[in-house]
């Protein structure tokens, strides 16, 4: 987890084994060990997209993986860079936390709406922090 944080990797996570646990607890195969590994592993591939700016799927039938596919073509399509310059300027090597939000000028919530007038959901997709630089100027 460390080492995923110091990196400007964005993971997009594909859980392919629904299809095959969804037939294992139909054939009454699905033992308690075997769901809670599926489930740690599923929040594993969570926490790795979240950390890191990405998305994660679970596809219940293989016939979604077409449109999964495409969803993460959009997600790269539709990304934008930005970048800020901390007011904390230690060199202390500690992981800082961000926050990005959307805001109109006047500082309140952004509202998106379409061409017609109608609200639209957005949903902002960043890394959850960075690790600051270690040592001082120089060294």
């Amino acid at each position: 987890m460390k080492q995923l944080r110091g990196t400007d990797v964005t993971i997009f996570s594909i859980g392919v084994d629904k299809p095959i646990m969804n037939w294992l607890q139909l054939q009454g195969q699905l033992g308690p060990m075997r769901e809670l590994n599926y489930l740690q592993a599923e929040n594993q591939l969570k926490t790795f997209s979240a950390m890191t700016g990405g998305f994660a799927w679970f596809p219940q039938f293989d016939g979604e993986l077409p449109g999964v596919m495409r969803e993460v073509t959009e997600y790269l399509r539709h990304q934008y860079s930005i970048t800020y310059t901390p007011s904390n300027h230690a060199a202390d090597g500690k992981y800082r936390k961000i926050k990005v939000e959307l805001v109109a000028p006047d500082g309140s919530p952004l509202t998106v709406t379409d061409q017609k007038g109608k609200k639209q959901k957005w949903v902002v997709y960043a890394k959850e922090g960075y690790t600051a630089p270690k040592g001082g100027v120089g060294d």
